[in-house]
């Protein structure tokens, strides 16, 4: 498989390359061990997930670009400055190379969530008896680090409306 990070491509399939990715890593004195293809197919992964789960502000800049970047933004700034339509940032960059290192470690990021979490748990020894209660809601993984890299990017940050200076 090939990486083509050509920003507004309509056949990119990444936003960084695989050295981009390692650099990215041995800077944090992390060394990414398997074979280019896992690498590559790992940064494919990343990118697919950052594009279907987050919305971004602004709209595409290109009409058949494969990737969410890069955006036109309008009024939007980011950390107090406009963003580059023809620019990806490097948060959204670095956020990749995360994701794609959780991947590595062999997390399922688009497992199926079934059911609800485990919230009360009661056991009784004689006669047996086990009564357990669940939310009625699914609980869906969160990556943390992920999320503070692309929330200046969002639209909406966790559950409230992003504001924005106009």
């Amino acid at each position: 498989m090939a990486i083509v990070t050509t920003v507004g491509s309509a056949s990119a399939n990444s936003y960084i390359t695989v050295a981009e990715y390692e650099a990215f890593w041995t800077e944090r004195n992390v060394t990414i061990s398997g074979a280019t293809a896992a690498k590559e197919a790992q940064l494919v992964q990343a990118a697919v997930y950052i594009n279907r789960s987050y919305t971004f502000v602004g709209e595409q800049q290109h009409r058949f670009q494969a990737m969410a970047w890069p955006r036109l933004t309008g009024i939007y700034l980011v950390k107090d400055f406009p963003i580059d339509p023809d620019f990806v940032p490097q948060d959204i960059k670095d956020a990749q190379a995360e994701l794609a290192y959780i991947l590595h470690q062999g997390t399922n990021v688009f497992a199926t969530v079934e059911g609800g979490a485990k919230v009360r748990e009661k056991n009784k020894a004689g006669p047996v008896e086990t009564e357990v209660e669940f939310t009625n809601f699914r609980e869906t993984p969160r990556f943390v680090a992920i999320e503070g890299l692309l929330s200046p990017y969002t639209i909406y940050g966790g559950a409230q409306l992003k504001m924005v200076r106009g």
